[in-house]
């Protein structure tokens, strides 16, 4: 890819990297007049994408099916609606309704996704012997299952963590420490994978390295 030559196409390279070199200027600086525009400029682009996000989903999901006669979605829109009473002290009331339903439904959604990937798939990945015939796959069962009840008995308060829980409970700490560990681990792989990206956008943008 060329270097841009169009005045908007360099404005946006140079703005980019103004933007960045001003959000990293906390990290090797301290907190600046530089890093809060940059922060502010961030969290009001983020603010106005999501408002605009938001209002197309109300008017493609609720508002248009309910023009073309689908009467049912008025339901949603009024709860939606009832919402905004509670800046209102005299009809605070209606958006205990709203607020009420929304995390009534949040819950059930949230509660079915997360039983059904993090626990009965989990017991049943945990339970099914391996697809693979290679000692590396059986070893890698028997780590997981084995590492999961040691987890499992750590967190088993109604006993004592003595006689036969005491190596298990053990275990399980020990088992629980490499997963946060890696999880850890990841995460700051991660951040550096953005820094790098970062980086290498800001040379893009000199001129050091092309497009």
């Amino acid at each position: 890819m060329a270097y841009p030559t169009e005045l908007w196409a360099l404005t946006g390279l140079w703005v980019g990297a103004i933007l960045t070199v001003a959000i990293y200027s906390y990290m090797l600086y301290k907190e600046n007049p530089l890093y809060r525009l940059a922060e502010h400029v961030y969290i009001g682009i983020a603010f106005a994408i999501v408002a605009v996000v938001a209002v197309q989903n109300t008017n493609r999901i609720a508002v248009t099916p309910l023009l073309n006669g689908e009467i049912v979605f008025i339901i949603p829109l009024l709860l939606g609606l009832g919402m905004y009473t509670v800046f209102i002290e005299k009809y605070r009331w209606v958006s205990r309704y709203s607020i009420a339903t929304l995390v009534g439904v949040m819950l059930a959604v949230v509660t079915s996704g997360i039983l059904i990937p993090n626990i009965i798939n989990q017991v049943a990945s945990t339970i099914t012997p391996p697809m693979g015939s290679t000692m590396m796959d059986w070893v890698n069962f028997f780590y997981i299952g084995f590492g999961t009840i040691c987890s499992v008995s750590y967190f088993l308060f109604t006993r004592e963590h003595t006689g036969i829980l005491a190596p298990t409970a053990r275990l399980g700490r020990l088992v629980l420490m490499v997963g946060l560990g890696v999880m850890f681990g990841n995460t700051v792989l991660f951040r550096m994978a953005m820094l790098a990206g970062r980086i290498e956008y800001l040379l893009q943008v000199v001129g050091i390295l092309p497009l």
